[in-house]
């Protein structure tokens, strides 16, 4: 007469143990209550820099237009038929609508003194147009001038958010190579080497582009 035994095992619970034990094992080696660093040990500080430098993509043009009228409805009315105007030379230039913001503020100016006459409306007719395309700036700039704008047309030079992003990206890197370069030299001059990092502090770009 013969038995059998069968003895089943749930694998999870395998895994599941050796999980755990791993994790303790890493832990142990880790010993992350213990301090990484040698309480005793100098500490130097140093700040990398780099200055990244490229050809500016973006052209921001914002010439304003003011309409001083004893009439508000009329002011209001010049300035919205100059936008029409302004706006519909600058699509046949090739300028699309998404690149042309504009907005009318106004107020009404009284007198500073009673014999002066009546009130005045004053409307302001701001516009932003955004390119991308310096042959079209170009184009863009010569139609301004033409246009009677309040101030000279002189357009803002910048950067895209994706070309911006690339440049932060660069000068970062930069800047932490020269940041390690530092450290290393100067702790060469004072005799002792370089261990670990201890902190990081990012302060990302800290001054404007100037193309």
């Amino acid at each position: 007469m013969s038995k059998s035994l069968t003895i089943t095992f749930d694998f999870r619970w395998l895994i599941i143990a050796a999980l755990v034990l791993a994790i303790g094992v890493i832990t142990f080696l880790w010993r992350p209550w213990e301090s990484q660093f040698d309480k005793n040990a100098r500490t130097v500080e140093v700040v990398g820099q780099a200055v990244v430098k490229a050809t500016p993509d973006e052209t921001i043009f914002t010439p304003n237009y003011q309409f001083e009228m004893t009439n508000k409805d009329a002011a209001i009315a010049a300035a919205s038929e100059k936008d029409k105007t302004i706006v519909g030379e600058l699509k046949k230039l090739g300028v699309t609508a998404s690149a042309i913001k504009s907005s009318t503020s106004g107020y009404r100016s009284g007198p500073m003194m009673p014999n002066q006459g009546g009130d005045t409306a004053v409307y302001a007719l701001s516009l932003t147009v955004t390119l991308q395309d310096a042959a079209l700036a170009q184009k863009v700039q010569d139609y301004l001038v033409t246009t009677s704008p309040e101030g000279q047309v002189t357009p803002q030079y910048g950067f895209t958010s994706a070309t911006q992003a690339k440049l932060e990206t660069q000068a970062r890197n930069e800047a932490t190579k020269d940041a390690r370069k530092k450290a290393d030299e100067t702790a060469k001059n004072l005799g002792f080497t370089v261990g670990g990092v201890k902190s990081v502090t990012d302060n990302a770009f800290t001054d404007y582009p100037r193309p």
